[in-house]
């Protein structure tokens, strides 16, 4: 966790002729923000897919597997396009799922680092954990 902005400016850094996109969670993301002014100042031009849900969403998850119940782990978020704006970055937001493919097409033409903002909904985890797991019990 925080691994994916760091780790896709190493990447970039490593191969400056490939597109790079690094997909990460808000809280993961929050964990090394300060790295986006690395990726500018080095010329890292990536992008990255944040899921914006405002907590540690999989973590609460697994706690409510494990423990049927999950401390709290909700926070705030910044406004994501002011924030990528501030580093030197460009930031969308996307809130349509249609929405997705063309902002990423167009985010991978930019000549900057491209930070694409999107709720997530980790709502629907528990129901495909539990039919992934009605359906490996029948084989």
């Amino acid at each position: 966790m925080g691994f994916a902005l760091p780790g896709a400016i190493g990447a970039k850094l490593a191969f400056p002729d490939k597109k790079v996109v690094a997909i990460c969670g808000d809280g993961g993301f929050l964990m090394n923000v300060q790295e986006m002014e690395t990726a500018s100042r080095v010329g890292a031009n990536i992008v990255v897919i944040v899921w914006v849900d405002g907590g540690y969403g999989l973590i609460e998850w697994k706690q409510d597997t494990a423990f049927g119940k999950h401390t709290n782990l909700a926070f705030n978020n910044p406004d994501f396009n002011k924030l990528a704006e501030a580093f030197g970055w460009i930031g969308y937001s996307v809130e349509n799922s249609k929405d997705l493919e063309p902002t990423l097409e167009k985010a991978l033409n930019q000549t900057k680092p491209v930070l694409i903002s999107l709720p997530i909904d980790y709502r629907e985890n528990p129901l495909l954990t539990k039919r992934l797991g009605e359906i490996s019990c029948q084989i």
